[in-house]
């Protein structure tokens, strides 16, 4: 049977190919846009769970290249509003593309005339076939719920979306494209760096991990993104911890007033965003709660998990292998089944109300 460990170890390998099909991917995105290219003057991203995880962590690198106001919206917050964007480009993302939600949001954006993408899975699912336009996420089918491919695939393609988009508008050169694109290369190499890393760690530091009673997972920018979806990891796939991601510092105004020796914490640093702050906050974290760890840059100590850094804006994506790998080791040291979807009891009937054929 095909683990979610193995799901994750087979993520490098569909990075390189997202990478390698992006000119073939993005073609009918372009051609649609291209007659009102210069009209458009903002970037929509709607979906719920691991898809809106993906978009808070991709969204400032789209703006960056694409040049166009870039963000985030969960679909029941979209479907709210009352004042919307006919300039925008609206992308709805779910990969599975049967998330009610989501379709029900893109329905709306369509009764306003405005033009409609789907990124999903594949072609066939129900949100792309209802779409103008779909763009594959590049994940092919992914045997577990806990989506960890899916995630790293909706960051990789949203941030080559904004690149392509930044290309066709001019706000971007080639050869600031050519530099990114090397730079999304590095990628896939350092994602099973990560992976062997995390695992050893996880070893070094199991007893106190298992028998923790929460998580809160702290980043920065792309890496606030990854906390989030590393919280929602350890929560839907071990089943026993609370968890909570914060973006950095909104994290330090209040959450810290509550560590304590029952809690992990986890910083997310890549050295570059807010590191005084992320190092700041790892001080406080082993200090209050003892238990406080860096990932990634400027580690403190040897129980800290060090990390060889490279791509850049993309490597945002090393960090979420970890946080993948470590919800799975959690769920199996506290003997969950981790089973694939079609292999799981129905008996969590709500759950599935959200999706549908």
């Amino acid at each position: 049977m095909v683990t979610m460990l193995d799901c994750i170890y087979r993520t490098p390998a569909k990075m390189e190919r997202i990478i390698a099909n992006r000119k073939a991917n993005f073609a009918a995105l372009l051609k649609a846009m291209n007659e009102k290219m210069d009209a458009y003057d903002e970037i929509v991203f709607i979906g719920s769970g691991t898809s809106n995880n993906g978009s808070v962590t991709a969204h400032q690198f789209v703006e960056k290249v694409s040049g166009l106001s870039t963000n985030t919206m969960l679909p029941n917050e979209f479907l709210d509003k009352t004042v919307y964007n006919k300039q925008a480009l609206y992308v709805f993302i779910s990969q599975t593309g049967t998330s009610h939600c989501t379709k029900l949001a893109m329905k709306k954006v369509q009764e306003m005339g405005c033009l409609c993408v789907a990124m999903t899975e594949s072609e066939n699912t129900p949100l792309a076939m209802a779409s103008d336009v779909h763009v594959d996420m590049g994940s092919g089918f992914e045997e577990y719920g806990m989506r960890t491919i899916g995630y790293c695939a909706t960051v990789l393609t949203e941030m080559l979306m904004g690149m392509e988009i930044g290309l066709a508008r001019g706000s971007l050169t080639q050869a600031e494209y050519d530099a990114y694109i090397q730079d999304a290369l590095k990628v896939p190499s350092r994602h099973k760096q990560a992976c062997a890393k995390t695992l050893k760690w996880f070893d070094e530091n199991e007893s106190l991990l298992v028998n923790a009673e929460s998580f809160i997972i702290y980043g920065s920018k792309a890496l606030w993104g990854v906390a989030l979806e590393g919280a929602l990891k350890i929560l839907e796939t071990a089943r026993r911890y609370l968890c909570v991601g914060y973006e950095l510092d909104d994290g330090l105004h209040g959450p810290d007033l509550a560590f304590s020796n029952r809690f992990v914490v986890l910083i997310l640093n890549d050295g570059k965003n807010n590191d005084e702050l992320a190092v700041s906050a790892a001080k406080f974290a082993k200090a209050e709660a003892k238990h406080g760890f860096i990932i990634g840059k400027h580690t403190l100590d040897d129980t800290d998990l060090s990390l060889e850094l490279d791509g850049n804006d993309f490597q945002c994506l090393v960090f979420a292998p970890i946080m993948e790998i470590l919800a799975y080791q959690l769920g199996i040291k506290n003997g969950v089944d981790i089973v694939p979807l079609k292999d799981m009891e129905m008996k969590s009937a709500k759950y599935f109300t959200t999706h549908d054929e």
